[in-house]
């Protein structure tokens, strides 16, 4: 007879345990397995272990790397992007230097012609400031301010502006040549409509632009109006400042790359424009 455990709980007594003939007992025998081979395991050599852990390491630095570059790539599309502008065309509101944010949100030259259709409508207003496709090089953005509305007739008089015949109060402009060129036969065409251009009439679906700085800027006078699809995205604000010249934007060497990043790293702090960091660009 097999005995049972009893119960370490004081009171509960010991428990009944059936009877059972040791006869019933079956021993599962297996000649071929020994206790050895289930208690003894092959030793993986630490060479193994180490290469595949460096190419768990590797893998994880190739996804890691593959995300950054997606999500940059995305923000930088269709969410934000830093940028500059390299002439003194929208002085005083931006100069040569300034660094800023575009908000590219559902603003339509950022999305392929499909997709446009079906985006949200990001307003514009006159007075805005927008980043577009420039009209010579869709490489390039231009930054310019909104004068025109579709249906607006525009007109310039003497360096005055006129929207549907009333003067427009621009409290943002500035002229630096007091210079006015009249319509005279022998005066060149950029000069002529650089201070008396127009009447034009603003079509639809599109808009007149002008830099702040209207005696030295390349806008809507010269190359006509801007189209809601080539539209980039408004400005933010400048997160940077920094005294430089104005440049032609394009392609630059490897030498003229050190030159720039090296005199940024020398002068940074004397030519930083502290106060203009943190302003909002309107």
């Amino acid at each position: 007879m097999i005995e049972g455990p009893t119960s370490e709980v004081e009171g509960q007594g010991a428990r009944d345990v059936p009877d059972v003939p040791i006869e019933q007992f079956v021993v599962f025998e297996r000649p071929d397995v020994r206790v050895e081979d289930l208690t003894s395991f092959e030793t993986i050599p630490p060479a193994t272990i180490e290469t595949v852990r460096r190419k768990g390491q590797f893998r994880e630095w190739i996804e890691s790397l593959a995300f950054t570059v997606l999500f940059v790539l995305i923000f930088t599309n269709y969410i934000a992007q830093a940028t500059q502008v390299p002439t003194e065309s929208m002085k005083p509101t931006i100069m040569v230097g300034d660094h800023f944010f575009l908000d590219k949100i559902a603003f339509p030259a950022n999305y392929p012609a499909v997709v446009r259709p079906y985006l949200p409508h990001r307003s514009i207003r006159r007075g805005d400031i927008i980043a577009f496709k420039s009209p010579t090089d869709g490489n390039i953005p231009f930054v310019k301010r909104v004068i025109g509305m579709p249906g607006d007739t525009v007109e310039v008089r003497n360096k005055n502006l006129f929207i549907n015949g009333d003067r427009l109060d621009e409290p943002y402009k500035i002229h630096v040549d007091s210079t006015v060129y009249s319509q005279d036969p022998w005066t060149p065409e950029e000069l002529k409509v650089r201070d008396n251009y127009g009447p034009a009439t603003v079509p639809a679906n599109s808009y007149f632009v002008m830099g702040d700085n209207r005696d030295n800027s390349n806008d809507s006078r010269y190359w006509g109006f801007v189209t809601w699809d080539e539209v980039i995205g408004k400005p933010l604000f400048i997160y940077w400042s920094y005294e430089s010249d104005p440049y032609l934007p394009g392609e630059k060497s490897i030498r003229e790359w050190l030159y720039s990043y090296g005199s940024i790293a020398i002068h940074f702090f004397n030519r930083t424009r502290w106060f203009r960091i943190g302003t909002l660009v309107d």
